[in-house]
């Protein structure tokens, strides 16, 4: 439904741990994250809900790490 091109970008929505409807999605030459919602839940906060376009949590409890489908 929501596209979003910026892959390098360090946001919940480019988290392993972000929990929100997404995929990979190639079109023509470019890659997007296809995503269905505007918020997720932060799953190494118990499900904390956050925007998709937040930055990781400065804590030293945020473990952020690339989401495996990225390349």
């Amino acid at each position: 439904m929501f596209k979003f091109a910026e892959l390098q970008r360090e946001i919940c929505l480019t988290c392993q741990y972000y929990k929100i409807p997404r995929r990979i999605e190639v079109i023509g030459s470019k890659m997007f994250i296809d995503f269905d919602a505007s918020t997720g839940g932060c799953t190494l906060m118990k499900d904390f809900p956050k925007p998709y376009t937040s930055k990781p949590f400065s804590g030293s409890w945020c473990h952020y790490k690339r989401w495996v489908e990225l390349p």
